[in-house]
């Protein structure tokens, strides 16, 4: 089949609990979409998954929990690995990826956490199978970039469709009223990005200053460059849906579109 969807979808509470009209507003156009994708297999890369240094975490157990308390609601689920696909991404990049598993294999006692990374935007999806991908926090851009092209092409030879999300949260330093503090490059590091997916090429998020990677505290750089090099790859555009600042960190969703 194909690569049918590929999507940055933040991961707030916010989008579940839904404090004020910009969170709604959020919510409503996630749901829209969620509710358009046809994939049979979901791939996600989170953030707040499993971090290995030096190396991706493919979570390679026979399901997955979520269980994320949230102030209004709790989120709890179960999801299914698709396997086949999660073992080829672990054997295409072997010196990359690492295949993340407990002793029992399989079976019912096989259940890995979701992170909330992961549960809130899958929340939003009518359960299917996922692959699950930790992101890695490294300083080698031209890895991160070189994986996002080979998993275009694993999934583009896929035989089922299949969506990605690149699961992030954008600069974290918007306002000294969060836990991070205030920096200017918050805003900065925003700007950047918005305008590299306006412009159809994140070239500018891989050639960005790391202080102000730092200085930001976005929690989505490293999936950006993954996603660089799957926008690289295939020639796909994005385009942004919504974008707004939740008190301290940015939200911004956006979504891949089919040139006629």
């Amino acid at each position: 089949m194909s690569l049918v969807n590929l999507y940055i979808i933040p991961h707030g509470d916010e989008l579940i609990d839904l404090p004020d009209k910009e969170s709604v507003t959020m919510r409503n156009y996630i749901a829209e979409i969620a509710g358009n994708d046809d994939s049979d297999v979901i791939v996600i890369l989170s953030p707040h998954g499993m971090t290995i240094k030096d190396h991706m975490a493919v979570i390679n157990t026979e399901y997955f929990r979520a269980e994320t308390k949230l102030v209004n609601k709790k989120l709890d689920f179960l999801c299914s690995n698709e396997r086949k696909l999660t073992e080829e991404i672990i054997e295409k990049f072997p010196e990359f990826c690492l295949d993340v598993r407990f002793s029992t294999y399989s079976g019912e006692l096989s259940v890995f956490p979701l992170d909330f990374g992961s549960s809130i935007p899958l929340y939003f999806f009518i359960q299917r199978k996922i692959v699950m991908i930790g992101q890695p926090r490294i300083n080698d851009r031209a890895k991160l970039v070189d994986f996002g092209k080979s998993l275009f092409h694993i999934v583009k030879n896929y035989p089922k469709k299949v969506s990605i999300i690149l699961s992030a949260d954008q600069a974290h330093t918007h306002s000294a009223k969060g836990p991070y503090g205030y920096s200017e490059d918050a805003d900065k590091y925003e700007k950047i990005l918005v305008n590299a997916i306006k412009n159809n090429s994140l070239d500018p998020i891989y050639t960005i200053d790391q202080e102000t990677v730092n200085r930001g505290k976005p929690d989505s750089f490293w999936n950006m460059l993954i996603l660089k090099g799957i926008m690289d790859e295939s020639g796909i555009k994005i385009i942004i849906d919504y974008h707004y600042v939740a008190v301290y960190f940015g939200m911004l969703l956006a979504h891949s579109v089919t040139e006629k």
